[in-house]
């Protein structure tokens, strides 16, 4: 049961040239630069309260699932038959477990979206949720970022570094999946 409850993020195990640039390279260093920046004193103190950057962002957040649910329903019952071709080289390629089996699928445009949008529906409830946790604890991150020393810092750090990341990853997730229902999508398959 739990492993089909996390199969969303089986668009993790997607294998493709230039997709760990999406998922990894691109949110690693925009949060490390974001998690740099959040080092200020003043912004730090405020970046789980009420009113700090965390706050702002949950409406923003909050209304992304409804919205990656029916991108993912669009997706499932698109009409064109070429959707469900395969995706030209290099293709997309992910393990699937069958029966017992581990076997190599070459993805088509359609399982590639509905697995992207998948994924991205299950984190962005994770964001909201993760939000809500650091918002109702925001006063006691920043205490112990500011008063505990090196420790309280890095740990306070650590969890602003992998809450941006979660953040980039999605959003960077987000735009690659409208630039293939937007314009790969519609590009002819030779």
């Amino acid at each position: 049961m739990l492993k089909q409850m996390l199969q969303p993020l089986s668009y993790l195990a997607i294998r493709h040239p230039q997709k760990w640039k999406v998922d990894w390279l691109f949110p690693v260093i925009i949060s490390l630069l974001c998690t740099w920046l959040s080092t200020n004193e003043e912004w730090h103190s405020d970046i789980y309260r009420a009113s700090g950057p965390v706050s702002l962002l949950l409406g923003f957040l909050s209304c992304l699932p409804g919205f990656y649910i029916a991108a993912l329903a669009a997706i499932a019952t698109f009409g064109r038959n070429d959707i469900d071709n395969v995706l030209p080289e290099p293709t997309p390629t992910v393990k699937l477990n069958t029966r017992g089996e581990n076997i190599l699928v070459k993805l088509t445009r359609r399982r590639f979206l509905a697995m992207l949008f998948a994924f991205l529906t299950c984190e962005s409830i994770v964001l909201v949720l993760l939000s809500v946790a650091l918002m109702s604890s925001g006063a006691e991150i920043a205490s112990v970022g500011l008063l505990s020393g090196l420790v309280g810092t890095l740990l306070s750090l650590a969890m602003t570094f992998i809450y941006f990341t979660l953040l980039m990853q999605m959003l960077t997730a987000t735009f690659w999946g409208l630039y293939y229902l937007g314009f790969k999508l519609h590009e002819p398959q030779f």
